[in-house]
């Protein structure tokens, strides 16, 4: 499968709150491909969804009545990510571009930091919920306790991705 087709279309500003078959549908459209398979298309699509919904870059949403899956783009979202990516050449053609190591680095260094936040939310509100429902203490403590050690891997992680950056400033 094709990625630099995927960023091409999740980059669209009218793409949003869509489920994973529309997305699957526009690839096959822009494709033109009748040998590709519906099926595995399907399923490269919602895995390439789901490495956005870990960045943090898509909210993940399922109607409890139809049980229907959506995707939202957040504030975090970054096209210009997928634009880098992906550039077309003079025959109209797709090409992916690498991303250069100063770019890797920064865009993991967001990427952590997201997560760092989303994780310091979620002690804040174990100790929230902690005083408000004392009895749940022991269930709650056992989330908190590894929240808290994600956090601190991921400070490991930007602590690593922060001297990485700055000793390539150096030189």
């Amino acid at each position: 499968m094709d990625s630099s087709t995927f960023n091409q279309i999740i980059v669209l500003k009218n793409i949003d709150h869509f489920s994973a078959v529309e997305i699957r549908t526009a690839y096959l459209s822009i494709k033109r491909d009748e040998g590709l398979d519906p099926t595995s298309v399907r399923r490269f699509v919602y895995e390439e969804l789901l490495k956005l919904v870990k960045r943090g870059w898509l909210k993940k949403r399922t109607s409890v009545k139809k049980g229907v899956t959506r995707y939202i783009k957040t504030n975090l979202f970054e096209p210009d990510y997928f634009k880098k990516l992906v550039t077309l050449g003079d025959d109209g053609s797709m090409k992916t571009n690498e991303l250069s190591y100063e770019q890797t680095l920064t865009n993991r260094l967001k990427q952590y930091n997201s997560e760092l936040l989303e994780g310091l939310g979620a002690v804040k509100e174990y100790v929230a919920l902690k005083n408000i429902y004392p009895e749940r203490h022991a269930a709650l403590k056992q989330r908190y306790v590894a929240v808290k050690e994600n956090n601190q891997v991921l400070k490991g992680k930007i602590s690593a991705l922060n001297e990485l950056m700055k000793s390539n400033k150096e030189t």
